[in-house]
Formats: C-alpha cells, structure tokens, sequence
C-alpha cells in the first residue's frame, strides 16, 4: 500500500494488481495459488529478512497461505502435486486444465529450496528456534522439509510433548478386581471384546483417552459409563467426586453432548447419588470453558499459569478443534487430571488450521486398528478379559497408541442399512462405493444422477420446498418454537460449494422462490416466520457461533412481533433473540457440508454437483452422509462422485510424525 499526506490526514491508495512483467509470481496468482496479497506480504517479509530471492518469497507466501487452507505448515517435497485451487465457474476452469496449469508453474528444486531459505535470515531450524535465535527478523521455521510460520510450529511442538507427557503420566491405582466389577455393571460382557468398554478401562487407566469413531457408534455412551467409572472410583478411594467438564466446539455441538448424556443416565447402573452427581453436568463451549477474554477472540482466563479447576476434561467433536486452540486447551488443563477427546477421524477436520485428531488416531487412517504396547496389554487385561492381546496390533513399546480406541460399530444407523453400509465403504477406501449407492434399496440411500435424470435439480428443489413449507406453516400457526426447530432440523440441503450452479447461493434462491410458488410469498420484510438464519461470525456475548442455526417465530409475548429461536447451548429449551440484535447471518435453506460438521438432520440432501473439483473429497462425502440420521439423497454426477471418493484429503501437518515416530 502506498500513502500521501493530505491536510494532514494519512490517506491510503490501493496498489495495482500484480502483472506477469513486473513479478515472478503472478504465475501463482494467474493459476489461483496464491493471493495477491500473500505475495505482497511475502515480500515485505522478504526485505525484512533481508533478500528479495523469487524462491525464497515464493516460500515464504506459501507459509502464509498454509493456514488459510486448513494447513500448518508447507510440505516443501510434496507441494508441487499437493497444491489444490478451486476451478473458477467459467469454462476454462476444467479440472484437467488446471491440474495441467498446476503442473506447469515454475516450482523451485526442493534441495535448493531449503538451501536458500536457511542460508539468510528468512528461516531458523528448529534449534535457533527453540532458543529464540533471530525471533526478530526470521518468521519461518524449516523443520526437515516442512516449513512453519513460527507460531504454527511452536504449536506444534507444544502439543506433541504436552500430549506425549500426559500420556506417560500414572494415574491413582485402581484395584483391578473391583474396577472389572464396575465395567461388568455398567457394560455387561459377552464372547467378543467390547471397544466402549476398553475405552472406559483406558480411561480409567490413564490421564489421555482418545476415542475415535462414527456417528453413532456410541461414543456418548461409553462417555456416560466412564464418568459413571471415574465416579465410582473416586468413592472407591474415599474422596470426592470428580469436578468434570464437557466441552465441544460449537453451541449446538455442546447442547447435543449434554442433551445425549442426559439421555444415558436412565439407563446406568448407578446409585441415585452418582446419578444426581452426573445430571449436574452441563456442556459449555471450549471458548466458554477456557474463559476467552473480552479483548481478544485468542486469548483465555485459563492456560498453563492459571489451569482449569476440573479433575476430568472432555471434548466432544475433536475433529472441528484446530491445532492453535488444541495447544491451548491441553495447556489449560491439569497435569494430574484426566483428558478424553471424542471425535469422528473420518470427517472434515478443523476450518481453521490442522488435523489434530487424524494425527492422534496415527497411520492406521479409517482402520479400526488398535495398537497396543505389551504394558498396556497388561494393564488393561484383568478389566476387558483375556480376549484383547489376540485383537491388537503389537506396539514395541509405550507411546501415544496405547491411548487410542477406534470405535468400530455403527448403533444410530438401522443394523445393515444403507447408509452405516456406505459410510463403512467410504472408511475402508473401497473402490464400488458408488456402485453401493445406486444398489441401496433400504429407502435410506438414494443416488440421483443428473446425467440419467434431467429433472434432478428441480426433484432435488421440490423435496427442499416440501419440507421447509412445513417449517413455514408451523411458524404462521403459531406452533412452540421447540416444535419448529424440531422440523427444521427434519430435512437439510448440504454443499459442497458455496458459489456456482451447485452452490449454496443458487440454491437457497431456488428453493425460496419455490416456496413462493407452494405458498405464496413468505417474504414479509427480511424476517418473515419460518426463515432459517445462519449466522456467520461469533458474538460472544450473545453466546452465537458461526454456524448456529436458528429459525423466525413470532414473539410470545406480542404476535405482531418475531423474534428468532436458537437451541439452547446447554440444559434443552430454546433462546429466543431480536433479530436486531443478530451478528451477520444469512438465509440457510442450503448450507455447505463443512458448516454442517456437528449436527445432524434427518435427511440430509446433499448437492456434489455434475463437476469434479479438487475441493470434492472422500471426507466431504462422508462427512455429509452421516449427518442423516434417517435418510439421505445424493444429487452428483457419475464422474465427480467416483472421483471425490477416490481423493482423501491431504493437510500438510507434522503433528502425526511427533508424536507416533517419536521414540
């Protein structure tokens, strides 16, 4: 940016876009790379460091795109076939053609690359930058071949050692005999070996737990049943019970963890005064919990210095967490209290940076595999029986495996239905999972391709608009806003894209106007009853997240009034807020699959579009199916569905390697 004096007021003029002549970079920018912004920054960072070497600025503005794409760091071996940019919707922007334009840039020699970035001040190795060596004027940290903004890597390598630590760390000795007497009680035993159950034996055991595994296969149950354990346990030794906090990502994600634990209670074996302890319990936030400060979005109440009070931490819905903030949490908690972190390996990761719990559940990717050390065999045997050594993998010594447990069966899904069939498929990385799809004739799956259906679109607007005229007809008639948010949640359209013929954009304006067409027009003012709201940035002090849903009813209090209905974060029952008082919100008939992650709906409609794209992977795929609950449709073309489940997403991070290489 470029300034001049005027009246004595700084006034600041836009720079002009980069041009091919003039920058050795506009390639990258041409293609979709990079931004133009980024470059200018790399070379501002660049003349600080003192150098102005193409190469090195190219490194440097791939280090600050990194984070923008969900990545920690740059993979400097693997960038040139990793880099992925979203086709524009003209047509030039075909997938073959941009692969070909990708593969035409001028990326630099890897060896030479890393050479010029530590021979100047523009990187540190990880030494220089663990002593603080050159902090003043070295940004990026080469770490092997993976390139860091520094706090990315002091992130990094936080977590791995706390992680690593905790997962060392004894617990209080519990007597074998009478912790199986508990398990027994609350888990039953039968001939085959029960994950929920070993997942409870490995919390009981050890300060980390990590339980992985799909919607519905019981991960909130076995929750229950391990405070129900750690409960138990504590009256055991005769102290107190355990201080225990829930946590989630998002509002509605904590609403649902405390709403499902409520619901398991009934059914555990416990005493009215462990039941009475465990109803107490509500979720909250991760933000809510860590005590963000009103002056800064990123920064806490608690941390390493002033730790959480609470004996037992758990998070649910582990994959939205990025790594900035799962660094901060695990600081945040007790060394001598235990952390269990629940999540779905399989789904979207985090939409801020990292890919923390695919790089805890380790190499074994989607496979159930459980990988245990000799010791941990040894514990864990006298609590789950003699079966476990014969169905793990054997690790040659303690490490962070022996805190991981991959929950394998699907329970919310009909036994046998379509869509556990075609989730399990899209796990194993099977090849015929389309072929899955179009043989599904359980009326829980159904594929539409707009390639043999001309009229899919429009079948796809008219389901939409059927559903949602029931959620505008119950907002008219005055129905509780409990119910209506009950039906809102009935049917959801879900995107891969936000722009373009099968974006959101497109289709939230084609199925509104098909709701004017069913019912005339429901457009009274912006704010008319039935409306679904999105919002799109956090209000803390509203309690608002990006990605709440909420929904237009009238006020009851004053008919002539409406007011918008959110679910309540924790405890059941709803909100209801001026819409005055909204932070930025949109319109929400369709939503992108990435801001579904965490709720569930029960028929998920999801639109994949006709067109392949780099962004349309095996994890968007899933991630969208197993938001259903009921039934879901599939509206894709042959071709851009076979290929997105044969693409998985690839985040560069070096959180895997540190802590399942390290010795």
């Amino acid at each position: 940016m470029s300034s001049s004096d005027t009246g004595g007021r700084q006034l600041t003029l836009p720079e002009p876009p980069l041009r091919q002549e003039d920058d050795g970079l506009a390639a990258f920018v041409e293609v979709g790379v990079l931004l133009d912004a980024e470059v200018r920054l790399a070379r501002r960072v660049a003349s600080i460091a003192g150098t102005t070497d193409d190469e090195v600025v190219l490194a440097i503005a791939l280090a600050l795109r990194a984070p923008r794409l969900g990545h920690v760091c740059v993979e400097l071996h693997h960038v040139a076939e990793r880099t992925a940019v979203e086709p524009s919707s003209g047509p030039v922007a075909g997938e073959q053609e941009l692969a070909a334009r990708l593969a035409a840039l001028p990326w630099p020699d890897t060896a030479r690359w890393q050479d010029r970035l530590l021979a100047g001040a523009a990187a540190r190795t990880p030494a220089d930058a663990a002593d603080g060596r050159s902090a003043g004027v070295s940004p990026l940290v080469l770490d092997g071949d993976r390139l860091y903004l520094d706090r990315y890597w002091r992130y990094e390598v936080a977590l791995a050692d706390a992680l690593r630590a905790r997962g060392r760390a004894p617990t209080e000795p519990v007597d074998p005999e009478r912790a199986a007497v508990w398990l027994d009680t609350l888990f039953g035993h039968g001939p085959e070996l029960d994950r929920q159950r070993l997942a409870a034996a490995v919390a009981l055991l050890r300060r980390l737990t990590v339980i992985a595994g799909g919607p519905g296969t019981g991960k909130t149950y076995t929750v229950a049943r391990v405070l129900a354990t750690l409960h138990l346990a504590a009256r055991d030794r005769g102290g107190r019970l355990p201080q225990v906090a829930l946590a989630a990502p998002t509002g509605k994600a904590a609403a649902r963890l405390t709403e499902s634990l409520q619901a398991a209670l009934p059914d555990l074996a416990i005493d009215e005064e462990l039941r009475d302890a465990l109803s107490r319990i509500q979720a909250s936030t991760i933000h809510r919990l860590l005590g963000v400060q009103r002056s800064s979005a990123t920064r806490f109440r608690h941390d390493a210095r002033h730790p959480l009070p609470h004996d037992v931490v758990i998070v649910d819905e582990a994959s939205m967490v990025s790594l900035p903030l799962m660094a901060k949490l695990v600081a945040a908690v007790r060394d001598d209290a235990r952390l269990l972190l629940l999540g779905d390996r399989d789904q979207l990761a985090s939409v801020e940076a990292g890919v923390v719990l695919g790089d805890l559940c380790g190499p074994h990717g989607s496979r159930p595999v459980l990988q245990l050390s000799d010791t941990a065999v040894a514990a864990l045997e006298p609590l789950v029986g003699p079966r476990l050594a014969d169905e793990v993998a054997p690790a040659d010594e303690p490490g962070i495996w022996d805190a991981v447990v991959r929950l394998d069966r699907f329970r919310r899904f009909a036994a046998g239905g379509g869509i556990a069939e075609v989730a399990r498929a899209i796990q194993r990385g099977e090849t015929d999972v389309v072929g899955q799809l179009a043989g599904a004739s359980d009326g829980q799956v159904r594929w539409i391709d707009p390639g043999a259906a001309p009229d899919a679109d429009q079948q796809v607007i008219g389901l939409a608009a059927a559903a949602y005229g029931r959620v505008i007809d119950a907002a008219r008639h005055g129905r509780p806003p409990e119910e209506i948010l009950a039906l809102l949640s009935e049917l959801r359209v879900l995107c891969a894209h936000r722009r373009g013929p099968a974006g959101v954009e497109r289709y939230n304006a084609a199925i509104e106007a098909a709701l004017v067409q069913r019912q005339g027009s429901p457009a009274v003012g912006r704010f008319y009853p039935g409306r679904p709201v999105l919002i799109t940035e956090n209000d803390r002090a509203l309690r608002l997240a990006n990605g709440d849903v909420g929904v237009v009813v009238g006020d009851p209090n004053d008919p002539d009034r409406s007011v918008v209905a959110f679910a309540a974060e924790a405890g059941g029952g709803v909100r209801l807020l001026s819409p005055a008082r909204l932070p930025a919100h949109e319109t929400t008939y369709a939503m992108t699959i990435h801001k579904s992650q965490g709720s569930q709906f029960g028929h998920a409609v999801v639109v994949l579009g006709e067109r392949s794209s780099p962004l349309l992977t095996r994890e968007l795929v899933y991630t969208a199916i197993t938001r259903a609950a009921e039934r879901v449709t599939v509206l894709a073309g042959d071709g851009a569905l076979r290929q997105a489940l044969a693409r998985p997403v690839q985040r560069a991070s070096g959180l895997g390697p540190r802590l399942w290489d390290a010795p």
